[in-house]
């Protein structure tokens, strides 16, 4: 990638400036550019209702989050090929999710936690 094409996905991916990684305001995804290498971030609010039911809960915010970031690279190919005139490659290289709870307490099953998962892409 040349420098013009870098600072097209730099502006395309930058989220600051009153412009929205989320339309509907339950989730943030947010991008980072270093070198060749693209690191998607996801991160939402989750209630969680009991222990038993956790693995089931996180399995569907794991389906959600894929879906979502699968949407969002779509949208920055396109608007890149928009832009450029020609296509942008990625390769999926890595990733991993968690949950960080944020809120438990003795008395109530329910529980509060973050849900992040990170995809590093290389782009060229």
């Amino acid at each position: 990638m040349n420098f013009s094409d870098v600072n097209v996905l730099g502006n395309l991916i930058d989220t600051t400036y009153g412009k929205s990684s989320s339309p509907s305001g339950t989730y943030s995804i947010k991008c980072a550019l270093a070198g060749e290498t693209m690191t998607i971030k996801y991160t939402t609010l989750v209630h969680f209702a009991s222990e038993r039911g956790l693995p089931a809960q996180v399995t569907r915010c794991a389906e959600e989050a894929i879906q979502l970031l699968d949407e969002y690279l779509s949208r920055i190919k396109k608007d890149f090929k928009t832009e450029t005139g020609h296509v942008l490659k990625t390769t999926h290289v890595g990733g991993h999710d968690n949950v960080e709870l944020i809120q438990s307490t003795s008395n109530s099953p329910r529980k509060i936690a973050y849900y992040r998962m990170h995809r590093t892409l290389t782009v060229g």
